[in-house]
């Protein structure tokens, strides 16, 4: 088994009923393979295959690689979901206020944000 990232997805024509796809990989590897329907994959996607056929470059598609998140992912999305807390909160403080802008919400999202990231 290998994997790769799809860089390019072209619809070749049928074989025996099925659909026939050129995808060329992120590896460098330009291969053909058969699906009912349309490729199963998106460019970008990583995939796992077994080339099936040397000569003729030929592989299955065994499903997509599963990516896992990575530390720095993780501290992204707290990250992010602290800031939009932040923003939430802050914006439904100045809901009810009448003379509030834009700058007001922001600056206050941003000292709320500042407080929980240093306590």
């Amino acid at each position: 088994m290998e994997n790769s990232k799809v860089t390019v997805i072209t619809e070749v024509g049928e074989w025996n009923g099925m659909n026939k796809f050129k995808v060329t990989l992120a590896n460098g590897k330009q291969l053909t393979f058969l699906a009912k329907g349309n490729f199963k994959a998106n460019i970008g996607d990583i995939i796992n295959y077994q080339i099936t056929n040397e000569q003729y470059q030929t592989a299955k598609l065994l499903g997509k690689a599963e990516v896992k998140p990575t530390a720095t992912n993780q501290a992204d999305v707290q990250t992010s979901i602290i800031r939009q807390t932040c923003l939430k909160a802050s914006a439904e403080f100045y809901a009810t206020r009448q003379f509030a802008d834009v700058e007001n919400v922001l600056e206050t999202a941003e000292l709320m944000y500042n407080w929980v990231i240093a306590g």
